[in-house]
């Protein structure tokens, strides 16, 4: 994670864009058929059973390729590593009866670069950037140093605060290569930690009235109040979903907006 600049996605491909392969690209390798069965489909003429041979040696080349970016990537961020452990440590550098805050030297810095980053701009309501005072660092791991394409896991790191009782909240994408023809990955699960919150310190939800049933002016002075879901960074952000489950109704919103917004973007 960077705070300057950059983006990630679960489905982003961290060496950069994969080169189609040739076949792909002519349309004559079809999303599925690495997974095929010689009864699923007739026999190929003598012409595309060559080209197939030559793009499966394409796809060797692709492989060996990816492993050698990999190496980079590990050999790289071992370097930057000591980089991001100096800034979090001037960012948590005290000077005298300053701000109780989780990065004391710049109050409000992760709050300020998740609120500019494109993948988290959206999510981060009102309500939430008093909890985000306390976020301290961001971290992230490959599932597989070896392998990027089985996921990664985000950590978010917080100091002791009001709001809840975890000090550190995880996010793990678990993912799989899908169409090694096309370099697409698919994420299979996600799973985060699930949050302690203290006592009337939940931000992902509010306190809304409760109807009262009967009359009279007794009934009217007993204010009820239940808990109703709200928008919130650390309820879309920080929520479990599998390949096949069901997505709850706030969930289903949240997409169709999103492809809402990827329709005008089209139109644009």
């Amino acid at each position: 994670f960077d705070s300057r600049a950059g983006s990630f996605s679960p489905t982003h491909h961290p060496t950069g864009p994969r080169r189609p392969s040739p076949l792909r690209a002519m349309g004559l390798v079809k999303k599925g058929d690495a997974e095929a069965t010689p009864a699923e489909a007739p026999e190929d003429p003598p012409v595309v059973k060559q080209l197939k041979e030559l793009d499966d040696k394409y796809l060797e080349l692709e492989k060996e390729y990816d492993r050698e970016v990999q190496k980079l990537l590990v050999k790289f961020s071992a370097l930057q590593q000591p980089l991001l452990e100096e800034r979090k440590q001037v960012l948590l550098t005290s000077e005298g009866d300053g701000p109780t805050t989780g990065t004391p030297a710049l109050s409000g810095f992760w709050l300020k670069a998740m609120q500019h980053h494109p993948n988290f701009e959206d999510f981060i309501q009102e309500w939430d950037e008093p909890v985000m005072e306390f976020l301290q660092d961001i971290t992230k791991a490959h599932a597989d140093e070896e392998d990027s394409n089985k996921g990664f896991k985000l950590v978010f790191h917080f100091a002791e605060n009001p709001y809840f009782e975890n000090k550190e909240i995880e996010k793990v994408y678990t993912s799989e290569m899908s169409n090694p023809y096309c370099g697409e990955i698919d994420v299979k699960e996600i799973k985060c930690t699930t949050i302690e919150w203290k006592a009337g310190k939940d931000v992902t939800v509010e306190k809304v009235a409760k109807k009262v049933k009967g009359g009279g002016a007794k009934k009217a002075k007993q204010k009820k109040e239940k808990d109703e879901p709200r928008p919130s960074f650390f309820r879309e952000f920080f929520r479990n979903l599998k390949e096949g489950m069901s997505l709850p109704e706030d969930a289903r919103e949240q997409a169709r907006m999103m492809a809402d917004e990827d329709d005008e973007d089209d139109e644009d």
